[in-house]
């Protein structure tokens, strides 16, 4: 058997660190193409959901305005509304007065009929 030389040692020591060296430059390349993975999905992502968000506050904005503008549109025809009730009350009142007015003049002519010297 060959007896083992402190320079044989060295060489053993050198060679399991040169061995530990690649490994670890191995991973840490790998840790770099993960992280450059994870950074690119991470971007994909984010410009996803800023799409996502542009859409949906387009058409928050669009319910919006439709919204208000049916609110607007609410609040013209509730004006009308009372406009025409005004309008409603007042042709009653006419219509009243009118069939009132046609009343008296048909018991007028009646009595005037019936009692012709009543009047004068």
């Amino acid at each position: 058997m060959s007896t083992v030389t402190d320079n044989d040692l060295r060489e053993l020591k050198d060679l399991i660190n040169s061995k530990f060296e690649q490994v670890d430059r191995k991973i840490e390349q790998g840790n770099e193409k993960i992280e450059n993975k994870f950074e690119q999905v991470n971007e994909k992502i984010e410009n996803k959901f800023e799409q996502i968000n542009e859409k949906i506050e387009s058409k928050f904005e669009k319910v919006f305005e439709e919204f208000t503008s049916v609110k607007v549109e609410v609040a013209t025809i509730k004006s009308d509304v009372n406009g025409l009730s005004k309008r409603l009350d007042n042709l009653e009142f006419i219509a009243r007065s009118m069939i009132i007015g046609v009343l008296v003049a048909l018991l007028s002519g009646l009595i005037k009929f019936l009692y012709p010297n009543l009047l004068g």
